[in-house]
């Protein structure tokens, strides 16, 4: 019952607590990171889609190869992103005060945003695709083990289902965050007492175990261990260590000044031209793979360079960023990750758009189909990432808040009769 009250009257106060602003520096919500997600998002589409066409981004002077590439390697900031969102509640906590909010409600908005559009899309790849195709065949052993590990966010701890799997094979990615999320509460309260020696003792796990995977490479299973959970702790780190830093930032500058927002604008640019340097040293190194897990701490460093350069930067360089658009983009960005790869597999495979012989067309150069086919990857992915937020995340998302508001006031009144 000690407990019970305990949390009515943090709730409480919780409402109690002011709002709290910084000047011009916004703590709450930072409308650059919409547009971060989604870029990342869009290159991360783009690469896959790719993958099937091998339609080349090259126009005269202009030549993208470099990025389409290694357009992979943006699921690290992806992860980054997901570590400042996630920590930024707590930062302004630790600096600002105020409360971060519950476990449960922490707990409650990560499933309203992942579960419903992932489950439903489970469902319809096995429903209208894995099973009417048959694709598991006789081996009902490897569907069940399919099924009840995508069901249960552990896909991604059983390389041959990463490899295999016939339920859309970028949702590992799911897997990890998932993952991720059952210890961040934790991981979150020793950040605020001990932030130094937690952003070490997490980046020292994300190291350790990017360096043993690195120093047993020819001998391991490299599709399972190379993104294994662990080796994006040291991801989250910096991405938690950025909300805090910039948390800490925004409280002693109240003003933003020309000088600052000329120097975002240089953080950012120039970490663009360092990415583009990497990704000529990753093309370049003979094995793409592995210099992903040695680099993986040292490229989300340099991601969050990018990101705080844009945040701090001038107004126009800010709107790039932080628009209409890139709203629209970052709020179906889950769902376009979800979907896009397997609607990209699936049209190839059911020869859509057609082409003539038996010859693959992206092998033969059929430009003509490459670029039908890549137009028609995007167009069918955004219309149906549409779908999937609109009618299916967001109804589901406002029920379940819904359901826990209900719940919890249930709580306050058994106390209060108590």
């Amino acid at each position: 019952m000690k407990r019970s009250q305990k949390k009515q009257r943090e709730r409480k106060q919780q409402q109690k607590s002011p709002v709290l602003l910084t000047g011009e520096y916004d703590v709450h919500y930072i409308g650059v990171l919409d547009g971060m997600r989604a870029i990342a998002i869009l290159i991360i589409a783009w690469y896959h889609i790719w993958q099937q066409s091998w339609l080349m981004p090259i126009a005269g002077a202009v030549n993208l190869d470099w990025l389409v590439r290694n357009g992979s390697i943006l699921v690290d900031m992806m992860i980054l992103l997901s570590g400042f969102c996630l920590f930024l509640p707590y930062a302004r906590e630790m600096v600002l005060g105020g409360k971060a909010g519950t476990c449960g409600e922490f707990y409650m908005k990560r499933v309203a945003r992942i579960v419903p559009s992932y489950y439903v899309s489970l469902l319809i790849v096995l429903l209208f695709f894995a099973l009417p195709l048959g694709e598991y065949g006789n081996d009902f052993s490897l569907m069940g083990k399919d099924i009840v590990s995508h069901l249960t966010f552990t896909h991604n701890l059983f390389g041959e289902l990463i490899r295999g799997t016939h339920l859309n094979g970028v949702l590992w990615t799911i897997g990890v965050e998932v993952q991720f999320y059952l210890i961040f509460p934790l991981l979150a309260k020793f950040f605020r007492k001990q932030p130094i020696l937690t952003y070490a003792g997490m980046t020292a796990i994300g190291l350790l175990s990017s360096y043993c995977i690195s120093a047993h490479f020819a001998t391991i299973d490299q599709s399972l261990y190379v993104n294994h959970t662990l080796t994006f702790f040291s991801v989250y780190a910096n991405g938690m260590l950025g909300a805090w830093l910039y948390v800490l930032y925004a409280k002693k500058r109240k003003k933003r000044t020309t000088a600052e927002g000329i120097a975002g604008i240089v953080m950012t640019v120039g970490g663009i031209m360092i990415f583009r340097r990497f990704c000529d040293w990753r093309m370049t190194c003979g094995e793409e793979t592995r210099w992903q897990v040695n680099n993986r701490y040292l490229l989300s460093l340099l991601f969050l360079l990018i990101v705080v350069g844009a945040i701090v930067a001038l107004p126009w360089f800010r709107k790039i960023w932080d628009n209409r658009v890139m709203k629209f983009l970052a709020g179906i960005s889950f769902n376009l990750y979800i979907c896009h790869q397997y609607i990209a597999v699936k049209l190839k495979e059911f020869r859509i758009p057609d082409w003539e012989g038996e010859e693959l067309p992206n092998q033969t150069g059929d430009v003509e189909w490459q670029w039908k086919y890549t137009l028609l990857c995007i167009v069918l992915s955004i219309a149906v990432a549409i779908f999937m937020t609109y009618v299916v995340e967001r109804p589901a998302a406002r029920w379940i808040k819904r359901w826990y508001e209900k719940r919890r006031k249930k709580e306050d009144e058994t106390v209060r009769k108590a």
